[in-house]
């Protein structure tokens, strides 16, 4: 009986200490520009009509994921953020309460552009939030998924 409960406890604390993995259907997509200074331009919203079965988050146990990303209509700068095919993979790492996503190669951005990528949990919903430097202004998406 100890045995079990030990193992009961040692179990859910696991799944508490990343509760982010699992897979999760995109819902809301808000893109921006943001000027050095913090001056917002081209500020669009795409709600959960926008997104299909395609357009998910999937992480996965050992700090690996898998988005399934959107391709915009809109500005060509929103989509240098998209790589084909339809989907990108991520290396992830719990810091904190958040979690650091990294694109697992080191040639993607060869002219020197910078990419941060972070993902939160709040209850059943997890914000990834993308900050791309085209060295002009950052480009920034909080993309909303729930499960």
């Amino acid at each position: 009986m100890i045995i079990g409960l030990v193992s009961g406890l040692a179990a859910c604390k696991k799944g508490n200490d990343y509760p982010i993995v699992g897979k999760w259907q995109q819902v809301k997509l808000r893109m921006y520009n943001k000027s050095y200074s913090g001056v917002i331009s081209n500020d669009t919203t795409y709600q959960r009509s926008s997104f299909n079965s395609t357009n998910y988050a999937q992480f996965n146990n050992g700090g690996t994921a898998i988005i399934g990303l959107f391709y915009l209509p809109g500005p060509v700068e929103y989509n240098i953020l998209v790589a084909n095919p339809a989907t990108q993979q991520y290396n992830y790492m719990r810091v904190g309460s958040k979690y650091v996503m990294t694109i697992p190669t080191s040639t993607i951005y060869p002219s020197g552009f910078i990419t941060t990528d972070t993902a939160s949990v709040n209850g059943n919903t997890v914000l990834i939030h993308s900050t791309f430097d085209n060295h002009q202004f950052y480009l920034i998406s909080d993309a909303y998924y729930t499960k």
